[in-house]
């Protein structure tokens, strides 16, 4: 009893310096080495707090965020869902606990920011995790292996830009792409506002167009950068790291069953990688072909329209017809899915033909990694008598030109036709066998009108001899009263 009556009187002490700083959470280094131990009631709260968060008690804090006393090194709490926990009262209110959660050190996210703005060359593996898993939830980063991500993660840069400040100008030299961190962009003369987690200049990564419209920031903004140099190096090393993965993919593939162990090695060799986003372009009608893909994960999709025409006649008289002309702009999706190849095609007609250009458009329609091969090195690999298996694989899987499209998109709209025109009858048949001719139903709705008109009269009827009746026993009762 004295004991719990000496702790609460300990615990309601005014703190000293002294025990100010033995209670910090965020150790600095120079306290490292001077340790005092807790009193009763301070070791019994962390106790409660390591509780909380299933934090066993190490050589020194570990309570939320510490240095580790060998490297000393800052490591986080990996747990971005701090905000979740409730934290005790006689936390909250310590100045040095609220100073500490509005810092790098505490918040999750502001540490992602404050590593990418240290040297590269400095920072450590934990420190590179950090970032790439924060990447990893972004698209275009989504698909990247975990070593990727921890390359690409030594490499970034932060920058930050004050309100209305010109982040690039179109015409610039296009070498980086730019990652929404914190704050809003603006695509100046396109009306159109970035937020957080959007990726500006993706195609700055493949190659050094100019930009083709200027951004400037609104507000406070801060900006993650990946140059194209770093990124490219960084492609280039995983795609001959994981080569034998790559080769295996390859060789699953129906078409290149047919194909020798040395001619598969040498066109598995000159593969490259790309990374798409959702609803990214990977090439137009009318860009030049210069490459084949092979859709290794995700997929994508080619917008077909065309312009149906549909002919109505009707008679006027004897030996006149009305005719009118409706057209119909109809649009649908072919979509590529894992293991097809894209554009191959054009690269086949196009041996001879070094201006020929694309005649459709294929978009990613979700995250996307594609492998590809210059035209170039696709004809240095395959000769001319292999030709005939890429032939024979479009005419079996896609059997897609202008004119069988329209056939087909007819076919299967006279069958819908048909199916819409056998359910309508059925319900007609149907309704014929319980229903009744009109003369019918208009007899038996004057029958009914009937009824409810009489029921409607006898109603007034017996209302106005209610009243009466109550009327003439009132007087009675009243009459009966002066008597």
């Amino acid at each position: 009893m004295n004991q719990r009556r000496s702790v609460s009187l300990e615990s309601k002490k005014p703190l000293t310096n002294s025990t100010f700083r033995t209670t910090q959470l965020s150790t600095p280094k120079q306290d490292l080495n001077t340790y005092k131990p807790f009193s009763p009631s301070k070791e019994a709260k962390l106790q409660l707090f390591r509780k909380i968060f299933n934090v066993k008690k190490p050589k020194t804090s570990t309570v939320m965020n510490f240095y580790d006393i060998d490297t000393v090194t800052p490591v986080v709490c990996q747990s971005a869902q701090l905000d979740k926990y409730e934290f005790p009262n006689w936390l909250k209110g310590r100045t040095d606990f609220i100073k500490l959660r509005k810092s790098k050190y505490f918040d999750y996210h502001l540490k992602v920011f404050s590593i990418c703005e240290q040297d590269p060359f400095k920072r450590s593996d934990e420190l590179k995790e950090i970032v790439a898993n924060y990447l990893v939830k972004l698209d275009f980063f989504r698909l990247m292996p975990m070593q990727m991500l921890k390359q690409i993660s030594g490499r970034l840069f932060a920058k930050s830009y004050e309100e209305n400040e010109i982040i690039c100008n179109k015409g610039d030299k296009g070498d980086c792409m730019y990652v929404i961190f914190d704050g809003f962009v603006e695509v100046v003369g396109k009306n159109k506002k970035l937020g957080p987690k959007n990726i500006i200049g993706r195609n700055a990564l493949d190659n050094d167009q100019p930009r083709n419209a200027t951004l400037k920031s609104l507000g406070s903004t801060h900006l993650l950068i990946l140059n194209r140099i770093d990124y490219v190096t960084i492609l280039n090393n995983i795609m001959k790291a994981e080569s034998v993965k790559q080769e295996q993919f390859i060789r699953s593939l129906q078409l290149f069953a047919h194909f020798s162990e040395e001619k598969l090695k040498k066109f598995c060799n000159a593969l490259q990688g790309k990374y798409l986003t959702p609803n990214e372009n990977l090439y137009s009608a009318g860009d030049l072909v210069d490459h084949l893909y092979i859709v290794k994960h995700g997929n994508l999709a080619k917008t077909v329209v065309m312009d149906l025409e549909d002919q109505n006649r009707w008679p006027i008289n004897q030996k006149k017809w009305m005719s009118q002309t409706i057209t119909r702009t109809l649009s649908f999706n072919i979509e590529y899915k894992a293991g097809s190849l894209v554009g191959y095609y054009d690269i086949l007609d196009s041996e001879f033909d070094s201006d020929r250009k694309r005649n459709e458009t294929i978009d990613a329609k979700t995250d996307c990694f594609l492998l590809f091969i210059s035209k170039s090195q696709f004809f240095h690999v395959f000769q001319q008598t292999d030709l005939q298996y890429f032939h024979n694989y479009h005419v079996q899987n896609n059997p897609l030109t202008f004119e069988q499209l329209v056939k087909s998109t007819r076919q299967k709209e006279s069958e819908q036709k048909q199916k819409v025109q056998i359910v309508t009858d059925a319900i007609y048949s149907h309704l014929r066998q319980y229903s009744f001719d009109y003369n019918t139903l208009k007899i038996k709705e004057k029958k009914y009108d009937q009824v409810k008109q009489n029921q409607v009269n006898a109603s007034k009827q017996f209302n106005s001899q209610y009243k009466i009746i109550r009327r003439d026993k009132h007087l009675k009762i009243l009459t009966s009263q002066y008597e």
